[in-house]
């Protein structure tokens, strides 16, 4: 079937100059841009707006974002009262309870709700994941359960708080909230099937048409998650493109059972390794430690299991992509993978890689590397991360021009469900660098086209589609985002109020603003 597509400004995302009136497409791909009048079998009218390629999130947890729209969240919750009152009143039908979304940032005095509160509030062992789904506070009830009380000893890259008296607070962090996280778990391949049909289909209104996402550890065997899906996604299923990071825990297991994935609907993706936490538990691996404190926060992996784990991948012609937030967890990644460097005609990836000195920087420039960033990340953490680090190393936070201007190829993410998920919050904070309380180094905004281009063109070839996706160009996927706005010549504070009017995957419109 012949679409033509007219009535609006169709960017290539090749280059700012390159704007089309007109496209045609054929059996799923773009055939002809700029055709003049053809015939065509039907033909959509873009209304003035604005026409982009598909928009790519490179890093989310697909499977959490569609527990997170069926589940008690507490993102946006400020007041403490009410948080308890949403927790007293929550009922599931599950053995344990997992609620989402504590953030002290946003209570005053940075208020950290503690087991004894928990154990008033519910019956059954639960766990509140902290926002970062790096730390979480468990009740009375989910330490019992797993046999944990005062005498456990910490877990290598993890941590249990312990009040003066040497009781357990209730607050667990990293490979101690993994393990809490796990327990919750009684997911079938149908239940997270429903998850990831759930987080698709709210992913399509916001424009989006791809993800890397990194799900495969967390419910159940691998199997429980891959077969999911295998069995949702793909060309005569869901239509969707999806990346899947390998969870170092999961990753030989993966690779020895060498399932089939479908060639651009669900495709393998590298080895996902966690080098160190979050800022808002402490737990980022710093140079230098914590303002006015000797922590310097977690090591997940020592220097020598780091770099087994990076052979490990290697050995089977991988590539890994590396959780790093702290700089002294981006340094010990780079040590690692200078001593052995990627496959030949592959990168490694840097997920949030949050805080860069010059030195950093440069190393990660000789490198072949690309950075998975957050650009919603800055908005969240200042300026409280501030009082944590310092206002020096905060200057040094987000640094997305310096990065660009180093020949860094700079993908945008979401790290959803712990950030919005909608793409425009994205670059709305790229091109604003605006917080809750001003802008924040503002020599670091990045230009407009320059910040699509992070969910677009640059997208694709992070994920070795840039010879067929990420720009509208004839033989390439006739994968779409139109807006009812021209979002390249807006106004920086109109861009969060664009709406998408179609969202189109290889050719077919899998979203319409009011309805298909």
């Amino acid at each position: 079937m012949r679409t033509l597509y007219k009535n609006g400004r169709i960017y290539s995302m090749a280059s700012k100059d390159e704007v089309f009136e007109s496209i045609l497409t054929e059996d799923g791909r773009v055939s002809a841009v700029n055709p003049g009048e053809v015939e065509a079998d039907q033909v959509i009218d873009l209304q003035g707006g604005a026409m982009l390629p598909g928009l790519n999130d490179t890093h989310l947890h697909l499977v959490m974002v569609g527990k997170r729209l069926k589940s008690l969240v507490l993102y946006d919750e400020n007041d403490v009262d009410r948080v308890k009152e949403l927790i007293n009143d929550h009922s599931s039908d599950r053995e344990w309870d997992l609620i989402l979304g504590y953030d002290e940032n946003n209570f005053k005095d940075g208020y950290r709700i503690s087991r004894h509160e928990l154990d008033v509030l519910t019956d059954k062992p639960t766990l509140v994941a902290r926002v970062c789904q790096h730390a979480g506070i468990v009740n009375t009830k989910a330490l019992e359960a797993l046999g944990v009380d005062a005498s456990v000893e910490d877990p290598e890259g993890g941590s249990y708080e312990r009040d003066a008296d040497g009781e357990l607070t209730g607050w667990v962090y990293d490979t101690a909230f993994d393990m809490f996280r796990a327990a919750q778990v009684d997911d079938t391949i149908e239940s997270v099937s429903d998850d990831i049909t759930v987080a698709v289909e709210h992913l399509y209104t916001l424009g989006v048409t791809g993800v890397h996402t990194e799900d495969m550890a967390y419910y159940g065997e691998n199997d429980i998650p891959l077969n999911a899906y295998l069995n949702t996604i793909g060309e005569d299923a869901l239509k969707f493109r999806v990346n899947l990071l390998r969870h170092e825990s999961v990753y030989e297991e993966m690779v020895e059972k060498a399932p089939r994935y479908k060639k651009d609907w669900v495709d393998k993706d590298a080895m996902k390794i966690f080098a160190d936490g979050a800022f808002g538990g402490r737990t980022a691996l710093m140079k230098k430690p914590y303002e006015q404190s000797e922590d310097i926060g977690l090591r997940i992996h020592t220097s020598e299991n780091l770099e087994a784990l990076v052979q490990k991948a290697r050995r089977n012609g991988d590539a890994v992509a590396v959780h790093v937030i702290g700089d002294r967890a981006t340094e010990m990644v780079l040590d690692a993978i200078e001593k052995y460097p990627a496959p030949e005609g592959l990168h490694d990836r840097l997920i949030h890689v949050s805080l860069l000195d010059a030195d950093l920087m440069e190393r990660m420039s000789r490198l072949n590397v690309i950075c998975d960033i957050q650009p919603t990340f800055l908005t969240s953490d200042m300026p409280w991360v501030e009082d944590y680090i310092g206002k020096e190393r905060a200057e040094r936070l987000y640094n997305f021009r310096t990065m660009s201007e180093k020949g860094l190829l700079l993908g945008g993410g979401s790290d959803a469900p712990i950030e919005d998920v909608n793409p425009l919050s994205g670059v709305h904070a790229l091109v604003t660098r605006e917080g809750r309380s001003g802008v924040y180094n503002e020599s670091e905004k990045i230009g407009v086209f320059e910040a699509f281009q992070m969910y677009t063109k640059n997208a694709a070839e992070i994920v070795y589609r840039g010879d067929r996706s990420g720009l509208i160009k004839e033989g390439y996927y006739a994968d779409f985002t139109v807006f009812d706005r021209d979002v390249m010549d807006v106004r920086a504070e109109e861009l969060p109020e664009a709406k998408v009017l179609y969202t189109i995957i290889e050719d077919e419109v899998v979203y319409q603003k009011g309805g298909i």
